[in-house]
């Protein structure tokens, strides 16, 4: 037995399609975040990639787990799911406590980055990151 950890070829794919979403993500957010400043063009970059996960990876998995179970499936997605069974089978199968919290992720969490992402394009009072506060001048004596 050799020390360490080994990376298995079935972890190719979903290694090349997480770092895909990265750069997805990060274009598209910088993209949006034309003129803005340097802290709204990041948290947009994040946000992109962080719905783009929720939507692209999680969904995925909930829509599986709910019409049969990960190890049955041949789909690419399936593969990233396999890889996190080995550590955890409850990844492979429709275990109630795993699919309702991803559940949560994938509506609240997908859709609360989709509300945000907007909020900062559109400069809403809501949004992310505040514009800096007003500069008080000094009283003159």
């Amino acid at each position: 037995m050799r020390g360490g950890w080994e990376l298995g070829a079935a972890a190719g794919g979903p290694l090349l399609l997480c770092a895909a979403l990265l750069a997805v993500g990060c274009a598209l957010g910088l993209r949006l975040g034309r003129g803005l400043g340097a802290a709204d063009r990041g948290a947009l970059a994040w946000l992109c990639f962080d719905a783009l996960v929720h939507f692209a990876l999680e969904g995925p998995f909930v829509y599986l787990s709910l019409v049969g179970n990960i190890t049955d499936s041949d789909a690419l997605i399936a593969s990233l799911w396999k890889e996190y069974g080995k550590a955890d089978a409850r990844w492979l199968y429709l275990d109630p406590t795993i699919v309702s919290l991803e559940i949560l992720t994938v509506v609240l969490g997908g859709f609360l980055a989709l509300v945000l992402i907007y909020a900062i394009v559109k400069e809403k009072h809501y949004r992310l990151s505040s514009p800096p506060a007003p500069r008080l001048k000094a009283p003159m004596l």
